[in-house]
């Protein structure tokens, strides 16, 4: 069924309907991870188609083949965007230093000088 889409395939004799499978997709977590495996692949198998048709297209195809390029990029970039992603990386390269200084301690105790006249007077000096 490569690269043949999920409602094309639920159409088929003898498959489940495409109810179903939303179902099981919602029920079953296992299931769920095989169906978008499954639809990673099939994504590929379209831009593999994609490489051929852009190989041998006229230029009368070619607004034709832009859009479905278009679409086709867009659903790898969201299936598979380890592979066809935009890159972002953002890289924070911050560093943060606190330090703490204490500061210079100066004795300011007063002392107490006895003055010419008599009188005590208060003076400040530093150690």
């Amino acid at each position: 069924m490569e690269g043949k889409p999920l409602t094309q395939i639920c159409q088929e004799k003898d498959l489940p309907s495409l109810t179903t499978i939303y179902k099981w997709i919602n029920s079953n977590p296992s299931f769920a991870k095989q169906i978008t495996q499954a639809r990673k692949v099939g994504c590929q198998t379209y831009l593999d188609k994609m490489i051929t048709e852009l190989e041998t297209a006229s230029h009368k195809d070619v607004p034709i083949l832009r859009e479905k390029l278009h679409h086709y990029r867009w659903l790898a970039q969201k299936l598979l965007p380890a592979l066809y992603g935009d890159k972002q990386e953002i890289v924070q390269d911050t560093k943060i230093e606190i330090t703490w200084q204490q500061p210079e301690i100066k004795d300011i105790t007063p002392q107490v000088v006895a003055g010419a006249n008599g009188l005590a007077r208060v003076k400040e000096f530093e150690k």
